[in-house]
């Protein structure tokens, strides 16, 4: 029996979840002084495999190498995303029905399904090349502090963690400690930017460079535009909400170099150099935007999307000054495009405002901002906290295993679910009518 694209995409990562889940109830997994829970190690594969990298124990002390390895290998596989090892898993082992094809192909916007394959052929090992360059260059800047072989293992771990946008890290403080780094900090911020930019966008990318196309796609072009806008946004707002508070005991080039840092991580990765707990509020609700929107389509990163946004503010504006065309960078945009981007952003907005509600109710002890903060973060697959994961109940640790579930592959499955749906013209036309807004 053929599976839809859908199916195997939620039974793929179910799956993974579950296997992850346990290999870490694994005796071998564990410290020897680590308590054992079901929920815990559910909670952390979980997290793993939607590459959010909230947790509720520290996975340094909590986990043995082999329980870490195991988490690295969820992150690796996960982080390779839902598109290109569910599709690839369909290919390989011919699953897809022809109409399921046509799908992923209009999902793909490409000639032919053998096209699709070696897309994402190469897509993988661009991705492993990049994780084999961040390796190296953090092995360098760790091994000032450690032995080599820690050094080795800590590189390829941030580095797995950094392009998958996961945000795990073996060390209590997450990156704290690594705040005077340079190397340490550019490295990471260079992953997560090529991690956010989705795999099509890298693929054509290096097909540039290598001469192969004349010129970026005009996905490509939109991709990179909105990154650098948001990056800058990101860091104005983060100077404006800490530069102050954090000059008065630092140098300014630690603080710039932190702002940044921190302003790329928050929007799709979860590490941190600073505290987030003393963060101010404008800086966290800045953080909250920020996650909400995520990365690029295709890529390791959560969110509504960078498209997504856009195409949203097409439509605001096509509304407002009553346009012919829905236009983008001197582009005509196809009407049914936009109208599934704001469908996907509505939809996500709901979701996540659900998730929210719930929280506030199974957790009304704790501070709404954060409550928030700590949703927003795990629906949109981030892994930022404000302090809150340990100490939230079992009810909130199952709803907010929810909420990086169906964060992770909402707006695809959504997505493809629009794609495959047949055009059912409506026969009967009623009444016209008008109500009040405004």
């Amino acid at each position: 029996m053929n599976s839809s694209p859908i199916k195997t995409i939620i039974l793929f990562f179910a799956a993974l979840i579950c296997l992850g889940t346990l290999l870490l109830c694994l005796p071998c997994a564990l410290q020897e002084d680590a308590e054992f829970s079901v929920l815990t190690n559910l909670f952390t594969a979980t997290s793993a495999v939607c590459v959010t990298g909230l947790s509720v124990v520290s996975i340094g002390t909590h986990f043995t190498d082999f329980g870490q390895i195991v988490i690295l290998c969820l992150l690796q596989i996960g982080g390779l995303g839902y598109m290109l090892v569910s599709t690839g898993l369909g290919i390989l082992f011919g699953k897809l029905a022809l109409k399921d094809r046509k799908i992923m192909q209009d999902l793909f916007d490409i000639s032919s399904f053998n096209d699709l394959f070696k897309l994402l052929e190469k897509a993988i090992l661009i991705v492993l090349g990049i994780e084999l360059i961040g390796a190296v260059v953090m092995t360098v800047g760790f091994a000032k502090i450690f032995p080599l072989g820690k050094s080795i293992y800590y590189g390829i771990f941030h580095s797995v963690s950094a392009f998958c946008n996961g945000g795990f890290s073996p060390f209590t403080d997450s990156l704290e400690s690594f705040a005077n780094s340079s190397v340490i900090l550019y490295s990471v911020v260079a992953l997560v930017v090529l991690g956010s930019l989705g795999f099509f966008v890298l693929v054509d990318i290096i097909d540039n460079i290598r001469g192969k196309n004349i010129r970026l796609t005009f996905h490509s072009k939109i991709i990179l535009q909105m990154t650098f806008i948001l990056i800058v946004f990101g860091v104005i707002a983060f100077c404006v909400g800490e530069f102050f508070t954090l000059v008065e005991q630092n140098p300014v080039g630690y603080v710039i170099n932190n702002s940044i840092f921190q302003a790329i991580s928050s929007r799709t990765a979860g590490f941190n150099t600073l505290p987030m707990q003393g963060m101010t509020t404008f800086t966290a609700f800045s953080i909250i935007m920020l996650m909400f929107i995520g990365g690029g389509p295709g890529s390791t990163a959560g969110g509504v999307k960078i498209t997504t946004l856009a195409l949203v503010f097409v439509f605001i504006k096509k509304v407002l000054r009553d346009d012919e065309y829905y236009t983008l960078g001197k582009k005509n945009i196809e009407v049914d495009i936009v109208r599934k981007a704001v469908l996907v952003f509505i939809l996500m907005t709901v979701l996540m405002t659900f998730f929210i509600l719930l929280m506030l109710y199974v957790e009304p002890d704790i501070e709404p901002l954060k409550i928030i903060f700590e949703c927003v973060s795990g629906f949109c697959t981030v892994g930022l906290s404000l302090g809150i994961t340990p100490e939230l109940s079992s009810a909130g640790r199952m709803l907010l295993i929810a909420a990086m579930f169906v964060g992770r592959i909402g707006a695809i499955t959504m997505l493809i679910y629009m794609l495959s749906r047949k055009n059912s013209p409506n026969s009967i036309k009623y009444p016209d009518d008008k109500i009040l807004i405004g």
